[in-house]
């Protein structure tokens, strides 16, 4: 029964390792057709010097840090093992295969895997999610100054501005929303199909939803609105009806 048993487990951690291998093979082959864009000039998913995320110094306080993995577009793992979700932005999901999940991820690992980054933090806000992991900016030396993954990504339209508490927004808000606007006019990424549509947000609600969402069966006082009035308010697509 005990060799059964470890035959078992020996069969399912080799079956998750074959899995990553897999997953990790398909990242690396995104990664290079994006670099195979980035070079020709088809694609802006490069930061460039044009980048409007990219800036002459970094935050006062930012700490320097080396990246052991990064698992998608806006999450990664440090070698001192703690792992880090960046503010302000959500990018597809790869467990979902989500349209341009891995595009997201390639954006990220490219510039910050086994590489120095540095990270700061959101001025008086939280520094751990419930998960336990760091809630920061991202950084990374490009040129002459350092881009803000979380900036960047907006910018490149894989990924978008994200602000799931209630409250305060973060302090470059109004930034995120202009380079989502940005990369939304320019149909980069998660717009490049993009087509406006009608829908409704409950009143005190960060979602936007389809009017046939389950999830507002029951609510009354809805508001009405476009799908780009409400991404440019900074409201994200429901996980259920929008996904």
């Amino acid at each position: 029964m005990g060799q059964c048993l470890s035959f078992a487990r020996e069969f399912a951690d080799q079956a998750v390792k074959e899995a990553e291998q897999l997953a990790d093979q398909k990242s690396e082959e995104v990664l290079q057709n994006l670099r195979k864009k980035q070079t020709t000039g088809d694609a802006a998913a490069s930061s460039g010097d044009s980048s409007e995320a990219i800036y002459l110094s970094l935050p006062d306080g930012a700490e320097q840090h080396t990246v052991r993995n990064v698992y998608d577009g806006d999450t990664l793992t440090l070698t001192d093992e703690r792992r880090v979700r960046l503010l302000g932005i959500d990018t597809p999901e790869i467990k979902e295969q989500q349209p341009f999940a891995q595009e997201a991820k390639a954006y990220t690992k490219d510039r910050c895997d086994k590489k120095e980054i540095w990270i700061s933090y959101e001025p008086s806000g939280e520094m751990e999610d419930h998960y336990g992991r760091l809630l920061c900016f991202v950084w990374v030396a490009e040129g002459d100054g350092f881009l803000c993954i979380n900036e960047g990504i907006v910018e490149a339209g894989f990924a978008r501005a994200y602000h799931p508490g209630k409250g305060n927004h973060l302090h470059n808000w109004d930034k995120m929303i202009q380079l989502q606007s940005k990369a939304r006019n320019a149909k980069l990424g998660v717009w490049s199909e993009f087509e406006d549509f009608e829908v409704v947000k409950t009143a005190n609600g960060s979602a936007y939803h389809k009017r046939s969402c389950e999830h507002l069966a029951d609510v009354r006082n809805l508001t009405e609105m476009m799908a780009s009035e409400a991404a440019e308010k900074g409201l994200h697509p429901c996980r259920t009806c929008l996904s």
